[in-house]
């Protein structure tokens, strides 16, 4: 490859600030660039008389345009005049984007470059609406089989197969499971990142560009992460219910011989062995199967564990403890479940609720099942295991926890406290699978506080989950017994809301009577979604499984890495108890990019002749503002470029398209004045 090739670029220019800002870079690395703009069928010409001025200005050593009648397919609002252009973002993958535009578009690009000897191929694109934290629980499993909660970002890990996640269909807002069509991880260096909290504890990480689901106009739409503000509703699915089945399998044994490549966290060396399919010690008087039962006994005294009893790795003790003395059949149970495997449970002599279990076996298992922690230093978790179990089994480990940590109904709240505040986020989400949506507010002493306070949710919590305690589940029942009504979960009180019912064409007397039931004039944040039951338009939304709730609070965060799922007909899903967003353009990703840049080498003589070509796409992981940053560094006149997507007959942005107010919030958000000439009418 001579040297004169690896100097020339072919640069993609569409006319908008992005292709611009490219064709700077790629002349500040020293290419002699030939910019290629395409005449494809879009509905207009200015972005092609604003390519021409860019090439000009920018000094491109030559500049052709070529033409692509994509307009015969049809299927964008791009190229066809009889679909509107979108002022707001979308539920789905935009009606802007053009069906394969960016392959035809880097295809001629391609050949152009072979003709002239180019290794290097040049385009602005931009993966925007992107990431959530590697720490964000999604719901996955694989087609047709078990399904579990886990980390997106081991997620994004697992291994290649067909995968389905909860997502939301955004005409019929029913929640079903969809399938994973991209699992994606982004760098996010230098973007901003927010932490957002609803009003009923739900929280999550994301990028600025990354959006969640907002109310308008009777409908659920996106909104990007710079938009969201306090005050502002968030769509929160609160009810998962309908998918329970697919945990209806039982999780009898697991293996603890697969469990046992993790470390000790101390140095000294453990007494327990593996001998002929069973865990023993040095003595042989305790003997557990290695295909360990996970029995009834056993998982309700894993959740007693993980609310009254703890144990660090302090390399001295293999002592279990328990604080349960004050539960009426915890003591019992103990004896009788350890006594199986002749372990005796010895009571304090200090007082009446501590008890012990001294085994270094059963230590041991402990250890494999991941089941170590304290609640003072807050490190308990749920284990992975625990999203095997059926839904059943999960509700025996979850009555063990109420028994030992939760409190008594007080102001018509059941609130349960921990240090450990991943316990709260899982108890959480398992509890929507029963169709219970709990409030988590932020305690004292660095706690999270659980609550149920909808009466709904006491009946259903009480009838599925077999509490001991008899004070607990007393204090339960008595708030079914009661009177009283829940307020709505789902209707936001927006002004959407009250200009459906005004609309609405009802019998005289009946909007002053929805004004009052729904508290139109109060300074209550929801209505009752009875008032609305009479008001057609609003069926759709009160009849579904969505939460409207407000942010209460956006705190800045910073991450490296952030990570996306791509959902087949959705582009949504639930995310932390939020509905996530996934748009953008499928063929301005980083996977698409990588995959033609294989393509060329493969498909062209000069890559079969050893010729290795380079797909430079430098701005798909920059945000708006950094992207105008860096061309203004370069000397590029934004004034000279259009990125609308309507402009009118003499060229001026419409100023109310998506592209015209991404454009318009990059300038903001990088303290720069606005060179673009908008429409008069234009806001």
């Amino acid at each position: 490859m001579n040297s004169a090739r690896d100097k020339r670029a072919v640069v993609l220019l569409s006319g908008g600030l992005d292709s611009a800002t490219v064709l700077a870079m790629a002349q500040r690395q020293g290419f002699q660039c030939y910019a290629l703009s395409v005449h494809y069928g879009q509905r207009h010409s200015a972005e092609l008389d604003a390519a021409k001025r860019i090439a000009s200005a920018l000094a491109a050593r030559e500049h052709r345009i070529m033409g692509v009648d994509l307009a015969g397919i049809g299927g964008s609002a791009l190229t066809d005049a009889s679909l509107a252009v979108p002022e707001s973002p979308t539920s789905d993958i935009p009606i802007t984007y053009v069906p394969a535009r960016n392959t035809l578009l880097l295809s001629l690009a391609l050949g152009w470059a072979e003709v002239i000897g180019a290794a290097d191929i040049f385009v602005g694109v931009n993966a925007v609406d992107y990431s959530v934290a590697g720490d964000t629980r999604v719901w996955i499993r694989r087609c047709g089989s078990g399904a579990r909660l886990a980390k997106i970002a081991d997620i994004v890990a697992m291994p290649p197969d067909e995968y389905e996640t909860l997502a939301v269909d955004p005409e019929s807002l029913e929640i079903s499971w969809r399938r994973v069509i991209g699992r994606h991880a982004h760098k996010v260096v230098g973007k901003k990142c927010f932490r957002v909290r609803l009003e009923r504890g739900q929280q999550i990480e994301i990028t600025e560009d990354h959006s969640l689901y907002t109310i308008e106009n009777n409908r659920i739409v996106a909104v990007p992460g710079a938009a969201i503000r306090v005050g502002t509703p968030l769509v929160a699915p609160f009810d998962l219910s309908a998918h329970a089945s697919c945990w209806e399998s039982e999780l009898r044994f697991v293996e603890l011989s697969l469990l046992r490549s993790e470390k000790l966290s101390t140095h000294r060396k453990s007494s327990v062995v593996e001998v002929e399919g069973y865990l023993t010690n040095r003595l042989g008087r305790t003997r557990v199967p290695l295909s360990f039962a996970l029995t009834d006994d056993f998982l309700r005294i894993v959740g007693l564990w993980l609310a009254e009893g703890g144990k660090e790795e302090d390399g001295v003790s293999r002592t279990l403890a328990f604080s349960i003395g004050a539960l009426e059949g915890a003591a019992e149970l103990l004896g009788r479940y350890f006594g199986i495997y002749g372990v005796s449970t010895r009571k304090s002599s200090r007082n009446k609720f501590d008890y012990s279990v001294d085994s270094s076996v059963f230590y041991e298992v402990f250890r494999r099942l991941a089941l170590l922690g304290t609640a003072k230093s807050g490190r308990k978790r749920f284990p992975a295991w625990f999203w095997d179990l059926s839904q059943r089994q999960r509700r025996i480990v979850v009555a063990g926890f109420w028994d030992g940590d939760a409190c008594q109904v007080w102001n018509g709240e059941a609130p349960i406290y921990q240090k450990s505040h991943q316990l709260i986020y899982d108890l959480y989400h398992c509890l929507q699978l029963d169709g219970i949506f709990p409030t988590i507010k932020r305690a004292a002493h660095g706690q999270l506080r659980l609550a149920l306070t909808r009466r709904v949710d006491f009946g259903r919590f009480e009838s599925l989950y077999p509490l001991w305690h008899t004070g607990k589940r007393e204090s339960i029942r008595r708030v079914c017994a009661g009177s009283g009504r829940d307020k709505t979960t789902g209707i936001w009180k927006s002004e959407a809301l009250w200009t459906a019912v005004s609309a609405a064409r009802l019998p005289a007397g009946s909007k002053t009577r929805i004004y009052n039931m729904g508290g139109k004039y109060d300074a209550s944040v929801r209505a009752q979604s009875s008032a609305f039951a009479s008001v057609p338009d609003l069926n759709r939304l009160i009849n579904s499984r969505l939460a409207f709730l407000r942010v209460l609070e956006i705190e800045p965060v910073c991450h490296e890495i952030m990570y996306d799922l791509a959902v087949e007909h959705c582009q949504n899903f639930l995310a932390n108890g939020f509905l996530a967003h996934n748009s953008g353009y499928p063929d301005c990703r980083p996977e698409f990019i990588s995959a033609f840049e294989s393509l060329a080498t493969l498909a062209t003589k000069a890559g079969v002749e050893g010729a290795r070509y380079r797909i430079n796409a430098p701005l798909i992981e920059m945000s708006k503002a950094e992207i105008i940053k860096t061309g203004a560094a370069l000397g590029v006149d934004y004034a000279t470029t259009i990125s609308c997507y309507q402009p009118d007959a003499k060229g001026a942005a419409c100023g109310k398209c998506d592209s015209c107010r991404l454009r318009a919030a990059g300038f903001a958000a990088a303290g720069m004045a606005d060179p673009t000439r908008y429409a008069a009418t234009s806001p």
